[in-house]
């Protein structure tokens, strides 16, 4: 049965200009002309981690039986459509309150007719992802994952090269605030066919801070244009990618998530999905549980961009349907102020 999605709850027009950005805007601050030893075999670069997703899922697809691919319910339609495009069929596994999975559930949906399985390290978090992975390969599948959210992780899969995982995919503009780019480590794969930008599109994605979209959506498809699949990453991306400072980065990610966690420890509008981090978590947003759905709303009304997973597969059902419309994104990126902070917490009272 194909997948439909549940229309947005809401509209970005019908609320202010946000000042406080979910990501960071481009720039080149934090970048050095020394290029950091990147471990870059088998990395392809794309405009978008999607397309970065379906060049995975068109490469790893068999040709002899039909494909079908296990995603996890609670999702944004990018993770999904990828295999939709690339003709898979695909059954969706569910997640706890703290977005893990239980593992005889997931066990139990590994049926033979299951091919490939996508496991999503949330929000820069990992869950029980490496149970997740280990389980699917026991199992024989050919395992995605999704480091959409941790740019950081995905150079340590590349680096490791876990047998387990067959392909990873990651978002440079999420972690660095670039106008595009998305990156997949594939081994044995071959992205001959990328276009680079012509000069045009590189001014202006310079100038308005995102890259331009060319053709439109395909049929059934919301955001996926198949003429972007071969459209490589602008130069600036991959320029910042192979010389901005991960560490730094990373340390002031993890600074501004804890300082916001401790602040929110006792906010009356929900509570912090993840309290503390880990040695190992790189957060790319602060995960948010809402009290009242209308807090969305007056965050929204008060110039804060946060985000939240509106378009879910409409046979969602249980955390990820309650989450849809309660677990809001808030901004943790490495170029805010205290000042900005401060209004994050003054917001969520």
């Amino acid at each position: 049965m194909p997948v439909q999605f549940s229309a947005p709850l809401m509209d970005a027009k019908h609320f202010p200009p946000s000042l406080i950005k979910a990501q960071p805007a481009f720039t080149l601050a934090g970048s050095s002309l020394w290029r950091y030893p990147l471990p870059v075999n088998y990395v392809g670069t794309f405009s978008r981690a999607r397309y970065a997703l379906a060049a995975a899922a068109l490469h790893l697809k068999h040709s002899a039986q039909q494909n079908t691919v296990l995603l996890p319910a609670y999702h944004c339609p990018a993770l999904v459509e990828p295999f939709i495009y690339a003709g898979y069929n695909i059954v969706f596994y569910p997640q706890l309150a703290d977005l893990s999975t239980d593992i005889a559930t997931f066990s139990h949906l590994l049926t033979p007719q299951v091919t490939h399985v996508v496991v999503v390290r949330y929000f820069g978090f990992s869950q029980n992802a490496d149970e997740l992975i280990q389980t699917a390969f026991a199992a024989n599948k050919a395992v995605i994952e999704d480091n959409a959210h941790s740019l950081a992780h995905f150079w340590q899969t590349c680096a490791t090269k876990p047998s387990a995982i067959s392909a990873s995919v990651s978002s440079i503009a999420k972690t660095l605030g670039t106008a595009d780019g998305g990156v997949l480590y594939l081994p044995g794969y071959k992205a001959d066919t990328q276009v680079a930008a012509g000069f045009t599109t590189e001014l202006k994605a310079l100038r308005s801070g995102n890259r331009p979209i060319t053709g439109s959506a395909d049929a059934d498809l919301r955001y996926f244009r198949a003429g972007m699949q071969t459209a490589d990453c602008l130069r600036a991306s991959r320029w910042l990618m192979l010389r901005s400072n991960y560490a730094a980065i990373s340390r002031q990610r993890r600074d501004n998530y804890q300082y916001l966690a401790q602040q929110l420890q006792y906010s009356s509008a929900g509570q912090v999905l993840y309290p503390t981090l880990t040695e190992h978590d790189v957060p790319y947003v602060l995960p948010f549980l809402l009290h009242d759905i209308y807090g969305f709303t007056r965050l929204r009304q008060q110039q804060i961009q946060v985000l939240r997973w509106e378009e879910l597969a409409t046979t969602a059902t249980g955390i990820a349907s309650h989450y849809q419309q309660h677990l809001v994104q808030l901004p943790v990126h490495q170029a805010l102020s205290k000042q900005q902070l401060q209004n994050i917490i003054k917001a969520l009272g």
